[in-house]
């Protein structure tokens, strides 16, 4: 009855393709239960040790244990040593499971390029057209989105670099040294000058936004910092002692508001003309996407099922390889370590006690 009932699925390619849609579905669900059964164990919490391996729970002392057997490759830790949540303990010799992870991944890649083909293939020139408008608006995309990104930095630099000046909070009465220079950071705030005196000449901090250290001159313009700006102190007036401090930008400075404006344009300009080019993108793969649609539903179904079912294989392939690896599950300290290198170890079986900087509660 089952040879006779399987042999009369061709006669109903919509039957078949729900049948494998199922089928898929059913190894996919069993396979990801599986990998977190064996990735994440319940951690049970007790006053001495507590099997874990990935788990979530807050814990004190755990045991770690591989949940593969296999000859021991490396143990890459010793008792006291203190680790970071993630870091490779342990790892078994892994041959075998890097290379059916290989293999499974080929197969997957080999399913996908077999569900692009379907789709593709679906109606010739006609889709060739198609993607070809899909490209030229990516690359429509792309450019506008470069081209503006630079007109707005421009004008954000502009408005930073607003007629710079030093302003004394304290002392009105002394003359502010000149800022010149072209300010190349993005960064908003304020600068803080203070000239102090040492040795032979005075030397000035700087701070706020920005850290360091210059040399008073009176001839030539000093860095502050590498934020491209200079600072020079006229000869003939002591600087000593006072403070100063630039304001990026300076909303006081005259050109600041035409700056302002310049700069909120830039910005209403970007986002139209990258909504505009990214709606003709969305327009091109609707096009595409609609064409490829003529592909027959039985075809597309099949081999996504296909694509399906080989990324199960990779998910649990992968898992397997997880197997053979014992990680820190927090941040913590190494209390003693039960393998070493070249040992068989048997799954489940205590390897490497493990505290964790998490109490608990």
């Amino acid at each position: 009855m089952i040879h006779q009932h399987i042999k009369s699925l061709p006669h109903h390619p919509k039957r078949v393709i729900v049948i494998s849609l199922i089928i898929a579905l059913a190894i996919g669900i069993f396979g990801y239960q599986k990998i977190n059964q064996k990735i994440y164990p319940p951690v049970v919490p007790d006053n001495s040790s507590t099997n874990n391996y990935g788990g979530n729970a807050s814990v004190s002392n755990l045991t770690l244990e591989f949940l593969a057997g296999g000859r021991i490759a490396s143990v890459s830790v010793k008792a006291g040593d203190k680790v970071s949540k993630g870091t490779v303990l342990a790892t078994l010799e892994a041959e075998n499971a890097q290379g059916a992870l290989a293999q499974a991944q080929a197969a997957y890649e080999t399913a996908k390029a077999n569900y692009q083909k379907i789709i593709n293939g679906a109606t010739g020139s006609a889709i060739d057209v198609a993607k070809a408008a899909v490209h030229t608006a990516q690359v429509n995309l792309d450019g506008i989105t470069k081209q503006q990104n630079i007109l707005v930095q421009n004008a954000k630099t502009n408005l930073l670099n607003s007629t710079l000046a030093a302003k004394s909070n304290t002392d009105t009465s002394i003359t502010p040294p000149p800022i010149t220079g072209t300010y190349v950071k993005n960064v908003e705030g304020a600068i803080t000058i203070v000239v102090n005196q040492g040795g032979t000449g005075g030397y000035f901090t700087i701070g706020g936004i920005e850290n360091g250290t210059g040399v008073v001159n009176a001839t030539v313009p000093e860095p502050i910092a590498d934020t491209g700006l200079y600072i020079q102190f006229p000869a003939g007036t002591s600087y000593v002692g006072t403070a100063w401090e630039i304001d990026i930008p300076n909303t006081t400075a005259p050109n600041y508001l035409a700056n302002y404006n310049a700069y909120q344009s830039a910005l209403q300009s970007q986002s139209e003309a990258v909504a505009g080019a990214q709606a003709n993108l969305d327009q091109a793969n609707a096009s595409l996407t609609a064409l490829a649609t003529t592909a027959r539903p039985e075809d597309v179904a099949m081999a996504e099922a296909q694509m399906n079912n080989a990324q199960g294989a990779v998910e649990i392939a992968q898992a397997a390889l997880q197997n053979t690896i014992i990680t820190a599950p927090e941040d913590g300290t190494v209390v003693s370590v039960d393998i070493a290198p070249g040992q068989i170890a048997t799954p489940n079986s205590p390897a490497i006690e493990f505290t964790s900087n998490v109490s608990v509660n």
